[in-house]
């Protein structure tokens, strides 16, 4: 019969994996897709995410506030592939969501279907305007969603207007309040469960208190 060694060494203990949580820099819990947003919403700056380790050993990540956020949207004008003009002071009163793009963008192009998911849900309501602008020339564009369908409304040559933004890289995802600030600023987009409660939450904002701030 064979022996049966039986080791009485205990074994290694693994130490527990710290946990993590994440905020915005007003001290609110996000996901940490929103956290991957709210970190890449302006990828060319300076990370300046403070980290700390808490008494029970939680890693905490503080995020920098979005610069842009809470600022009033520039006077911009776009002009869209039916030849019409849409400016800010004509949408005030309503949602602006914003899509910066370009054709050559593969993160742009690959954002397309969920974008137009995101329509989706709120084409019922003429409160909320979704606007898809590029540099790119009208018969470039028109030639690009007639192979890949956009339910945004196009707004093309719109060089000069992206400008006003003052931004870095794209795609950037922007939604603007009925009264013209800016509220959602984004590169790419993880958490799109944040981004439709945004412009819900601003949708649900009455015509009347808007007219007050105004």
């Amino acid at each position: 019969m064979a022996a049966v060694f039986v080791s009485l060494t205990p074994a290694l203990a693994q130490p527990p994996v710290p946990k993590t949580i994440f905020r915005d820099s007003d001290g609110n819990l996000v996901s940490n897709n929103e956290f991957v947003d709210i970190r890449m919403a302006n990828f060319h700056y300076p990370d300046r995410t403070i980290v700390n380790t808490l008494e029970d050993g939680t890693i905490e990540f503080r995020l920098q506030k979005i610069p842009q956020e809470g600022m009033p949207a520039p006077d911009f004008a776009f002009k869209t592939l039916d030849g019409k003009t849409l400016t800010a002071a004509e949408l005030r009163g309503k949602v602006v969501v914003l899509n910066f793009w370009f054709i050559g963008c593969a993160v742009c192009r690959a954002e397309k279907p969920k974008l137009n998911d995101l329509q989706a849900r709120f084409a019922p309501d003429n409160d909320v305007v979704f606007i898809a602008a590029t540099a790119d020339s009208a018969v470039d564009v028109k030639k690009y969603i007639a192979k890949e369908h956009s339910t945004y409304i196009q707004a093309a040559n719109a060089a000069s207007e992206l400008e006003k933004f003052v931004f870095s890289g794209f795609p950037k995802s922007i939604v603007i309040s009925r009264t013209g600030e800016i509220v959602y600023w984004r590169s790419t987009v993880k958490a799109w469960d944040k981004f439709e409660s945004v412009i819900r939450s601003e949708l649900d904002k009455e015509t009347s208190d808007v007219a007050e701030r105004q």
